[in-house]
């Protein structure tokens, strides 16, 4: 793996740098196990569980805190037999209740039914149980609501009656668990994903035209909308942002996790879910990625309360933990044969790492800045690498290890990307260096 780079240059005198290689070593701190019960769909369930779309390879969220959180996050005992528990769980972590294709209303009925139907009674009172010996509980539904109509959000005049009726039933879900759970018991509440983002609805020739998709994104943006204000408003209850992650694939192209790109689109055929394309291959479900960064959102909000801490995962990580890839392949990508990020095959002080970020070429000297007679210096980073690395400049005026970051007032970003360093209205010579590090 990439370590920082360093550039350091004395306006029109000496080149000089350093270059440090290594590699990162993470640590994940050592806690007591937080305790979450969950009710939700199928992107709560575990994968293992819900074959064909899911088979092979993939993970959700709740399988991969356990397997990169051990430590600090549980979901209790788990049973690998179908079928295993008396209720609504068909396996898996004990505190997990994600029932696949179930809607809010369904959820509504298991824990409001006052009939005698085995199934719901047993869940309500496993899930009882459950509520005295965790730390939390979330509440993370809303996916098969939309879906259920989405034609409707979409295509009809008005936003169809039963978008409004979403936020209040969660509220009552809610209000289950509070009446149910220890006084001051936290609950999250996490907003619905907009099945919009997915290669399923965007692929669909029904729902092509920009403006009336643009119209039921915003639809489901109201629904959250209101969705928060009432959880905001509710004590000892916390929000889980997941609409974040499902704005972020509308609106980021390519979708890339420092510089490593994925892939959007549904698969054409076949079962497989290879690890950079984004959903799995029947388009409406998040491949790993996606679990990952939605698994983040969970920590964020558990966060919110939970002491110590659990640590987020950083996308170095899922891209080498949690995917199995290299999170160093957009630098190999362009390097080739060139070489290593501290190698310096055209002698002009800029290693190659440097290059690949000022997107010069590593075979012919190239200056790492620009002067104007002002004494403003200028150089343009690489937007494409930029997502891999970050290039930040320091000062100092005397080279001797005082290297401090130019401060932001005299830093000016140019509509074409270049960055000018302002000169310092206090100090008369000043060196500069560029620091470059591979993106945590």
């Amino acid at each position: 793996m990439v370590r920082p780079a360093k550039l350091l240059f004395i306006p029109r005198a000496l080149l000089i740098f350093s270059v440090s290689l290594g590699f990162f070593v993470g640590s994940k701190l050592q806690a007591t196990s937080f305790k979450l019960v969950a009710i939700g769909d199928s992107l709560t369930e575990e994968y293992t569980f819900e074959i064909p779309f899911s088979y092979p390879g993939a993970r959700n969220w709740v399988e991969i805190l356990h397997a990169e959180r051990p430590s600090e996050f549980s979901m209790g005992a788990y049973d690998s037999r179908y079928l295993s528990y008396p209720d609504r769980r068909n396996g898996g972590y004990e505190f997990n209740y994600g029932i696949p294709g179930y809607t809010t209303r369904d959820w509504e009925e298991v824990l409001y039914d006052p009939g005698s139907f085995s199934l719901h009674r047993f869940t309500r009172n496993a899930l009882d149980s459950d509520l005295q010996i965790v730390d939390a509980a979330l509440i993370f539904l809303g996916g098969n609501d939309l879906k259920s109509n989405y034609t409707g959000i979409y295509a009809d005049p008005v936003p169809p009656p039963f978008l409004a009726d979403i936020p209040p039933r969660i509220i009552k879900l809610h209000s289950y668990i509070r009446n149910h759970a220890p006084a001051g018991f936290p609950i999250i509440i996490a907003t619905l994903p907009d099945i919009s983002a997915t290669p399923d609805i965007t692929g669909n020739a029904t729902y092509q035209d920009p403006a009336r998709a643009i119209i039921a994104r915003q639809r489901i943006a109201s629904v959250n909308a209101s969705l928060i204000g009432l959880a905001s408003a509710l004590p000892d209850t916390y929000i889980a942002r997941i609409d974040s992650l499902t704005d972020r694939i509308h609106d980021q192209s390519p979708f890339e996790l420092n510089g490593t790109e994925f892939t959007y689109f549904k698969l054409p055929e076949g079962n497989s879910n290879p690890p950079l394309h984004l959903f799995t291959h029947d388009g409406f479900h998040p491949n790993t990625a996606g679990q990952a960064l939605l698994a983040n959102e969970i920590l964020k909000a558990i966060n919110q309360f939970a002491q110590p801490p659990i640590p987020l995962m950083e996308n170095r990580e899922i891209l080498s933990d949690v995917l199995a890839q290299n999170p160093d392949q957009p630098y190999l990508d362009w390097a080739g044969t060139r070489g290593g990020p501290n190698d310096n095959p055209d002698g002009d002080a800029l290693p190659n790492l440097m290059e690949f970020l000022l997107a010069t070429d590593p075979s012919l000297p190239n200056a790492a800045f620009t002067f104007s007679s002002d004494g403003t210096a200028s150089y343009l980073p690489d937007a494409s690498a930029s997502r891999y690395a970050t290039l930040t400049p320091l000062q100092s005026a005397t080279l001797n290890n005082d290297w401090v970051p130019v401060p932001p007032s005299r830093l000016q970003n140019l509509p074409d990307g270049t960055i000018r360093i302002l000169p310092s209205s206090t100090d008369k010579k000043l060196f500069y260096i560029h620091q470059a590090v591979p993106n945590p």
